[in-house]
């Protein structure tokens, strides 16, 4: 019974959908809600989640027609289950979040000195040049939700006057892991999202990226006054209520390093006064609920104390699973199709489904085998589970090319196809090969891409041994 009466009082479900608006409209985003609410709830009953409604589908509704350039179909919370098709009954409530692209790219901030070193890199946003970067970030244990989470608990903490001193609240983030598998991407993407999500409480949002290896290996014989100087700037934004300032600052383990060093003697005190001035400077941001500061490492064991304790959160983003790589490249092949690169026959299994054709039972039966049992539930016979693997046949053939990239960054995953094409297809310009074939074709760079890594391996034994 107890039971029962907590589910009654579950809260209704919420799904976030994004309404990007024309460039040229000026449309009210209270407007542009109702409209955006009325089109779904009256033509989209159901709805797919991480799905994009185009204008060519908006063309019945004028309003939408003449202001909306997209509408996103987002994430949902609290829903009674994990399937992406949603129906939007009277009990789903809907957040819309309005926004309008800014088309500019982002902005070298440069030093006063002479040789003008650039200090900081500033984007305006919501930005185009960061548009779909969310969703490109493949992830298998939500980190992206988890960090919009964060994020939001440690707004309402400030709404509510939460005492910081009682209840530790620093809004710096650290992320951290190996070279190449998106730290960086997903600090920006996390900004762009937010700038979104907070459209309704902030006119615009602003990123600032500082990359510490060269700001301190600069201007350390300067006692910190670039450092004082680029905070200010950030202090002067931040006097603005109506813009949420997001800091990234990368590559932070070159700091705690030179931290380090100074300490021991290896570098000039002078370096220590700049690093404490950072770390003070982070502190005094705490006192501001418009910002959010997030670092990136690439070398854990790099990482200073004083960062790990000023941070809330240490998230650990490692290389991409299995399925993620899956998505990876089928993301790429995707993209591949719609620009008329590859020529589509059937369309690849979606990566959250893909473990079911692909369990330890079905292995059999993706590589030709017999074994057909556990095939998803609509396969009625054995007939019908060996038509199901032909007409997927791409799809478990690029499972494979994935299992074979195990240990490849994300970075390396996304150049993949671009190596498929170039080395393995040796087609004609206007030649469109066929998805198995371009399929093969990035298994053979999969395997070249190992090969060269191997080389550089042995290259580097040869060197060092001489």
């Amino acid at each position: 019974m107890l039971g029962d009466s907590i589910l009654q009082r579950r809260p209704p479900p919420v799904l976030h959908v994004e309404a990007c608006l024309l460039a040229a409209s000026t449309a009210r985003y209270d407007h542009a809600r109702k409209h955006v609410d009325a089109f779904l709830r009256e033509h989209r009953p159901a709805v797919v989640l991480h799905t994009c409604v185009r204008a060519d589908e908006l063309a019945d509704v004028p309003f939408l027609r003449e202001n909306l350039e997209f509408i996103q179909i987002c994430e949902i919370r609290g829903a009674a289950d994990g399937s992406d098709v949603h129906c939007l009954d009277n009990n789903t409530v809907l957040s819309i979040h309005v926004f309008q692209l800014n088309e500019e790219e982002g902005v070298d901030q440069v030093g006063d000195d002479e040789q003008d070193v650039v200090a900081s890199n500033h984007w305006l946003l919501p930005a185009r040049g960061l548009q779909g970067a969310w969703d490109s970030l493949i992830y298998d244990d939500n980190v992206q939700l988890k960090l919009l989470d964060y994020v939001y608990t440690s707004m309402l903490f400030g709404d509510r006057g939460v005492d910081a001193n009682l209840v530790a609240v620093n809004r710096v983030a650290l992320l951290h892991g190996p070279p190449g598998t998106g730290k960086t991407s997903l600090c920006r993407a996390l900004a762009q999202k937010l700038a979104i999500r907070l459209a309704d409480r902030y006119s615009y949002g602003k990123l600032v990226e500082i990359n510490s290896h060269s700001l301190f290996s600069k201007f350390f014989s300067e006692s910190g006054k670039l450092v004082m100087r680029m905070f200010q700037q950030i202090h002067q934004l931040l006097d603005d209520q109506d813009v949420f300032v997001c800091v990234l600052i990368d590559e932070v383990e070159s700091l705690s390093a030179a931290r380090k060093a100074a300490m021991s003697g290896m570098e000039p005190s002078d370096a220590i006064r700049v690093v404490n001035a950072l770390l003070t400077q982070l502190d005094q941001l705490r006192r501001k609920r418009n910002v959010l500061v997030l670092t990136t490492s690439n070398i854990t064991e790099a990482i200073d104390v004083a960062f790990i304790d000023r941070a809330d959160i240490k998230q650990y983003i490692g290389p991409p699973t299995h399925r993620a790589r899956y998505a990876i490249l089928a993301s790429c092949l995707n993209e591949l199709v719609s620009k008329g690169i590859i020529c589509r026959p059937a369309s690849l299994i979606d990566y959250r489904e893909i473990e079911i054709w692909t369990s330890p039972d079905n292995s059999d039966a993706a590589s030709g085998g017999s074994t057909l049992n556990h095939l998803p539930a609509m396969c009625t016979d054995e007939a019908d589970a060996r038509t199901a693997v032909r007409r997927h046949e791409e799809s478990l053939l690029l499972w494979k090319v994935a299992g074979h990239c195990e240990g490849f960054s994300g970075r390396t995953l996304r150049k993949i196809p671009f190596l498929a094409h170039a080395f393995h297809l040796g087609v004609a310009v206007d030649a469109i090969p066929s998805l198995l074939e371009y399929v093969v074709a990035m298994h053979l760079a999969v395997i070249r891409e190992r090969e060269d890594k191997g080389m550089l391996g042995k290259a580097g034994s040869v060197v060092n041994g001489a």
